[in-house]
């Protein structure tokens, strides 16, 4: 009799395991998605659950995170996001585009985030971040993994750069520039180097030895950890106009620690090659299909150049340059001739149009010139010209005959008077 009891009993407590091994399952495939999160080789979460691993990184570092992802049902529009809260500079954030998943299929997600050099730790030298994990489609499923964040062992900070945007060849460029220890090494014989590479210019200034903050209001002054230096570049007087890069680096003698910063200067240069342009007229007026000539003259004052015009803006009729190319020693000179002549359907008044000389495929100068279309050919004039002038003639010859037999009649009348 125990026997046939013991039997109904074992079979429903394997039903009930059953029933709740099934349970378990369908509450983990609707809600958990994130088996596995390793980050920087560490495992930190294992099997849809935090483990007991605390990883730790320094400022400056970047976070290489895997996220594996597992589902007993098919699942649609996934997206895995990684963020780290808190920060004075704002979140940090990494997110994957939407992807599906199928059943008992593993999924592997790839993410990086950065921890900036200059994360504000509090003034300490370590501290304890928040990485959250959230894989996302109806629903959320969230990890929240804590780490810590250390100050590097080596690590000047060029806290700001303040140049003007801008510079005219001569002149003096001056850099502000401050410098930190955000290490919690001492570091000894700092110096500080702005420089513009493409210029082949640089200056630097030595600011002493900084402490590392965990000495700071102990055995040394408060400003100990940092300092502003300024330095002066001279801008070579032939550099060239353009956009520059300014370097600015902060380094250790030894050369354990060093670190820079960069930013864009702008040079007004010289005009190279040295050019002098000329044209003879800005502005010219011509009839409707006829053309009217333009003489540029072009004197070369620096090297041997070679120089050619190009014509923009003739839309209003045909254009031509002769020679195409003029090739110019120092102090030599040439002249371009640029041909305009208006179409019959040109609009009268005012075109504006634009010779365009380089010096070995630059340009050196734009010269901005009008041609003034008016509705007479030069023909018609010719021909109007010619009939007035004939019709003066004829009005100059009849005066003559009157005046002639004027002034013959007078002797005569006064000899019978007399």
């Amino acid at each position: 009799m125990n026997k046939t009891i013991k039997l109904p009993l074992f079979l429903l407590m394997a039903v009930v395991l059953a029933l709740t091994f099934a349970f378990n399952a369908s509450a983990t495939t609707d809600h958990n998605l994130v088996k596995e999160v390793i980050v920087n080789d560490v495992k930190v979460v294992d099997n849809y659950t935090l483990t007991d691993e605390h990883f730790v990184v320094e400022t400056g570092d970047t976070l290489f995170i895997t996220v594996k992802l597992k589902s007993a049902t098919d699942v649609d529009d996934v997206s895995i996001e990684a963020e780290i809260r808190g920060l004075e500079t704002g979140t940090l954030r990494q997110e994957t585009g939407l992807f599906d998943m199928k059943a008992n299929k593993t999924y592997a997600k790839f993410l990086t985030i950065k921890i900036p050099e200059d994360i504000d730790l509090k003034r300490k030298l370590t501290r304890d971040l928040t990485l959250r994990i959230t894989a996302s489609n109806d629903e959320e499923d969230r990890q929240d993994i804590d780490f810590t964040v250390d100050r590097e062992r080596h690590n000047l900070f060029v806290l700001d750069v303040q140049a003007p945007s801008e510079v005219d060849a001569g002149n003096t460029l001056l850099v502000e520039t401050a410098v930190r220890n955000r290490g919690y090494e001492y570091e000894e014989d700092v110096f500080v180097k702005a420089s513009i590479p493409e210029l082949g210019i640089s200056k630097q200034k030595y600011l002493g030895d900084f402490v590392p903050y965990k000495y700071i209001n102990r055995d040394y002054d408060d400003d100990t950890d940092k300092a502003v230096a300024y330095l002066r570049l001279e801008i070579p007087e032939d550099a060239k106009t353009g956009d520059y890069t300014l370097k600015v680096t902060a380094y250790t003698h030894d050369g354990v620690a060093k670190t820079e910063k960069t930013s864009n200067i702008r040079v007004n240069g010289i005009q190279l090659p040295q050019t002098s342009i000329v044209a003879d007229a800005t502005t010219k007026s011509v009839a409707r299909e006829q053309g009217v000539v333009y003489k540029i003259t072009v004197t070369n004052l620096g090297e041997t150049q070679t120089y050619t015009a190009e014509l923009t803006g003739v839309d209003f009729g045909t254009s031509s340059v002769n020679p195409a190319i003029l090739t110019l020693t120092h102090g030599a000179n040439g002249e371009f001739n640029v041909f305009v002549s208006p179409a019959k359907t040109a609009t009268l008044g005012s075109h504006a149009f634009n010779v365009v000389v380089k010096a070995n495929g630059e340009t050196v100068k734009t010269l901005n010139l009008n041609t003034e279309v008016t509705g007479q050919t030069t023909d018609k004039l010719r021909q109007n010209l010619i009939v007035i002038a004939i019709i003066l003639v004829v009005i100059l010859i009849i005066l003559a005959i009157i005046i002639a037999v004027v002034t013959g009649r007078r002797p005569e009348q006064e000899e019978k008077l007399y």
